[in-house]
């Protein structure tokens, strides 16, 4: 699904930006570490070729590795999700540094998520790594849009964000805007409770949008799947 939206200019995003505070907490987290995190185990949505696995989310100096495993006793796979552990997030910046899996039906994910409320989303697949889905979903609807990127994802570390606000959700690559959005709703912060999250999932059932992601196939040249992720931050 593809649109065409008008960018507003750097300067008048930045006064819009600054224009006022709230009062959440930020939050700056290398990922070397999973302390203020719960770490997903034992369940998945029904849709998805896996479901989650605490033995497929691993910490190092370097950030987080998210992998695909077959552990699972509910899937054909196992893979991976980290919930960060502060609760009623709200307007601002939210960023992460990630590398993508190249394997067809893997999806590395960054999103804010309020149950059956909104959940705003940057997703990369495995299908295409030159190509970056800014969603958003609200009142159980989703509005992807991809974005053409100028690089492989799967290459190298780059850094994926969105401001959210009242009226609008921008989305930039490596601090450039990328696509602004003022067309679809969000629920307000204080009627309902968000919370930010990392995942990589696996994608198997012939779905509607099996082409947005690929038929996920364990690789069998002997690597295992992974994404990688890094410097979650949250600025209110």
């Amino acid at each position: 699904m593809r649109a065409s939206y008008i960018l507003p200019s750097i300067g008048l995003l930045a006064s819009i930006f600054m224009s006022s505070t709230e009062a959440w907490d930020a939050i700056t987290e290398s990922m070397s570490s999973h302390d203020n995190f719960i770490v997903a185990d034992g369940y998945g949505p029904d849709r998805w070729g896996c479901s989650f696995r605490d033995s497929q989310v691993h910490e190092s100096g370097a950030g987080t590795k998210i992998t695909i495993g077959k552990d699972s006793d509910l899937k054909p796979y196992s893979c991976g999700e980290l919930i960060h552990r502060q609760e009623d997030l709200g307007y601002g910046h939210y960023s992460i540094d990630m590398i993508a899996s190249n394997v067809v039906g893997q999806v590395t994910s960054f999103f804010l998520i309020a149950n059956e409320d909104t959940e705003i989303d940057i997703e990369l697949t495995g299908l295409n790594t030159k190509i970056g889905w800014m969603n958003i979903w609200h009142e159980r609807k989703q509005h992807p849009i991809s974005i053409n990127l100028p690089f492989d994802a799967a290459d190298g570390w780059h850094t994926y964000s969105f401001e959210w606000r009242k009226d609008f959700v921008v989305w930039s690559v490596d601090g450039n805007v990328v696509l602004n959005r003022s067309d679809i709703a969000t629920t307000k912060p204080d009627e309902t409770n968000y919370r930010l999250a990392i995942n990589s999932w696996t994608q198997v059932n012939p779905e509607d949008n099996i082409h947005w992601a690929g038929h996920f196939q364990y690789p069998q040249d002997g690597r295992t799947p992974s994404s990688q992720f890094r410097n979650m931050r949250y600025r209110p």
